[in-house]
């Protein structure tokens, strides 16, 4: 890659990619709170990210969830409170260290799978509308190859 490559000497605000992936997860937060305004949810996108792994894997712990979706307790704690309020989740002493606490399902976070069957395939047909399979799996492709070369590089510092 030459020295004059668009990556790397950008001519305008938009051929920074920083600021498109800025722009875009910014108005998918909005995009999903709207979503959840017409199911009739009120819930964050984290908390949508923690039921999602827990309908993948019920009865998680806490660190577990909280390694690749925040990376600290403090902030997985204060999430799940809010959700153990609203009924999503339900916290349980782990029979085998009662220092640890497994998180499951409860009735509401059921419920909102439910929900989630029925309004997601809506929303995201007309989210990804004029794109293919094909086009998703490069554009996650590429992602992925931006954050592993900013991971490496951050470890080895």
């Amino acid at each position: 890659m030459d020295g004059k490559s668009r990556l790397i000497q950008v001519e305008s605000l938009e051929d920074i990619i920083n600021y498109q992936v800025h722009r875009i997860a910014r108005l998918m937060r909005y995009k999903f709170k709207w979503d959840m305004r017409i199911a009739g949810l009120d819930m964050t996108q984290p908390q949508y990210f923690i039921l999602f792994k827990l309908w993948k894997r019920d009865g998680q712990y806490q660190t577990e969830l909280a390694d690749d979706l925040f990376g600290d307790n403090p902030n997985i704690t204060g999430i799940l409170d809010v959700m153990e309020k609203k009924g999503f989740v339900t916290r349980r002493a782990d029979p085998e260290d009662r220092r640890k606490f497994r998180i499951f399902l409860a009735a509401k976070g059921h419920e909102v799978h439910d929900l989630y069957k029925v309004h997601t395939p809506r929303s995201r047909t007309m989210d990804y509308k004029n794109l293919d399979d094909h086009d998703l799996d490069e554009l996650k492709r590429i992602l992925k190859t931006i954050e592993n070369n900013i991971v490496e590089q951050l470890q080895a510092k």
